[in-house]
């Protein structure tokens, strides 16, 4: 004879399908979001769409009076102060969550990640004003030692102002690294013991145990953090607006002033009237929502393959 199964069983059984159900929901409403902000970007950036053609990609002129736009100065800007953030943050981000995870001891290490936890979630209004009266004055000392250097007197003079794409690389590599900090410590401190332990008793110093155990273990977490904190920077617009300058055209160098797709659609979108500038301000978010969504992937990709490793 089969049990009937009791009135709690039957009521667990209901409250796992109405949780199922309701996890099922709420990951389609996720999904269906993301493919409905995609729709509407392309909707609403037609007019650019139809009157530049894929030349908006790399046309460099962006003029408002003539109606000509062009994206290239913007991407330029997006991906080298994207990149130029995560090589400068990258080797600050490994040293310090190898010190926590291997040298610090308890009473040290955890102050320092409350600290850390702590910058991470700072707004970046904050980051921005630090960067604007602290970070940009230095910035702007430097271009003149620069331009002395190489005897540049366009430096000289543009170096009082500071501001530029190397103010701005500089600050995200400040803002990004409690991000990627973080991430790789957590991928340390799960390495196994048993690895860690077994090296050490074969002679190996901590250092060898280091470079030689750990870090080929969490090779592709950590590849996967940083690229997930690159997807931060490149997406970040108050901060990077209050320094990078907010110049048009294409820069040439790393102290001239620049723009990002973020910024220039911060900055430009409630002076925009016409369709057109309208619709090119858009097919900017839509730019940086596929750059966006590329790197989220390929972290995803790089990460399950670390898990899985």
């Amino acid at each position: 004879m089969v049990a009937q199964p009791s009135r709690n069983d039957r009521r667990e059984a209901a409250r796992e399908r109405a949780f199922t159900a309701a996890s099922l929901v709420a990951a389609v409403a996720l999904v269906a979001t993301i493919v409905l902000f995609f729709v509407q970007l392309i909707i609403t950036s037609r007019a650019s769409r139809a009157t530049f053609g894929w030349n908006f990609l790399w046309h460099s002129e962006w003029n408002p009076v003539t109606e000509k736009f062009g994206a290239l100065p913007m991407i330029v800007g997006t991906l080298v102060t994207g990149f130029g953030a995560l090589l400068i943050s990258t080797p600050f981000a490994l040293g310090i969550a190898i010190f926590l995870a291997d040298y610090a001891g308890r009473k040290v290490a955890e102050p320092v990640k409350y600290l850390i936890s702590l910058l991470g979630g700072l707004p970046s209004v904050i980051f921005g004003l630090w960067g604007l009266f602290v970070l940009v004055p230095l910035v702007g000392k430097f271009e003149v030692w620069f331009g002395k250097l190489v005897g540049s007197k366009a430096l000289v003079a543009s170096g009082t102002t500071g501001v530029g794409l190397l103010a701005a690389i500089l600050l995200l590599a400040i803002m990004i690294l409690p991000f990627s900090a973080s991430l790789i410590l957590e991928a340390l401190l799960v390495v196994p013991t048993e690895l860690k332990e077994g090296a050490l008793a074969l002679g190996a110093t901590k250092w060898d145990t280091i470079q030689n155990v750990e870090l080929p273990y969490v090779r592709r977490s950590t590849v996967g953090a940083l690229v997930l904190s690159l997807g931060r920077a490149l997406g970040e617009t108050m901060a990077v607006t209050m320094v990078i300058g907010n110049g048009m055209k294409m820069p040439t160098s790393l102290f001239d002033p620049a723009n990002t797709l973020a910024s220039a659609i911060a900055n430009q979108f409630l002076e925009a009237t016409s369709p057109i500038y309208i619709g090119s301000l858009i097919q900017l978010a839509l730019i940086l929502f596929v750059i966006a969504i590329i790197i989220n992937i390929m972290a995803r990709i790089i990460l399950r393959r670390g898990v899985q490793q």
